[in-house]
């Protein structure tokens, strides 16, 4: 088996068990013995358990990611419906995901300095993304945005409260209209004026 089959199943078992048992009850043991390698094997791979779990939690901010940039792309849609469609493809994303597992949150949100990091990460990458999508929607005269990193950090401190745990405490559907009532008030904001 080489390096990245090897270190693929490595992650298969470690996401098996964090789903199931959360990133607190889960050891490196625990992953070697599901994986079917020895703990040694594991720890070539990865420094420590906290490495495997930054690698996992920063594989379900990806796919939040991707979900975000198709819908931001979308050809034939204006800026303001692709702005509404990276958010609702956003919080689609994280529900999907949320549907894998008694602990499948847990890799978006807890207290471990591993998932604190992937969040982080992603948190630039959402900029990056908004900071363009509203810089083109500024140049294409559909939106009205002065400065677009400062109102990209602002809209995603707006939305920050439609990301987990938060969107996991009440009904999906009750999320869902708060999400929508967001959008009006958000683009309201940004869209240009006659």
């Amino acid at each position: 088996m080489n390096d990245i089959a090897r270190r693929e199943q490595i992650l298969q078992a470690a996401d098996r068990l964090l789903r199931h048992y959360g990133p607190q009850k889960t050891t490196v043991a625990d992953v070697a013995r599901e994986a079917g390698v020895g703990v040694g094997t594991v720890y070539l791979e990865f420094p420590s358990k906290e490495a495997i779990v930054e690698a996992l939690s920063r594989s379900r901010y990806e796919v939040v990611l991707e979900a975000m940039q198709k819908a931001a792309k979308a050809d034939g849609r204006s800026f303001g419906e692709r702005l509404v469609g990276a958010f609702d493809a956003r919080l689609q994303a994280y529900f999907t995901q949320a549907d894998n597992g008694a602990h499948a949150c847990d890799l978006f949100h807890c207290g471990s300095p591993a998932v604190k990091s992937a969040s982080e990460r992603f948190y630039h990458e959402e900029i990056t993304l908004l900071v363009d999508l509203l810089a083109q929607g500024t140049t294409a005269g559909e939106l009205d945005v002065a400065d677009p990193a400062v109102t990209a950090r602002v809209i995603l401190r707006a939305y920050k409260s439609f990301s987990p745990p938060w969107i996991f405490m009440e009904e999906r559907d009750e999320v869902g209209r708060l999400h929508a009532a967001m959008h009006a008030i958000v683009l309201r904001g940004v869209l240009a004026r006659p």
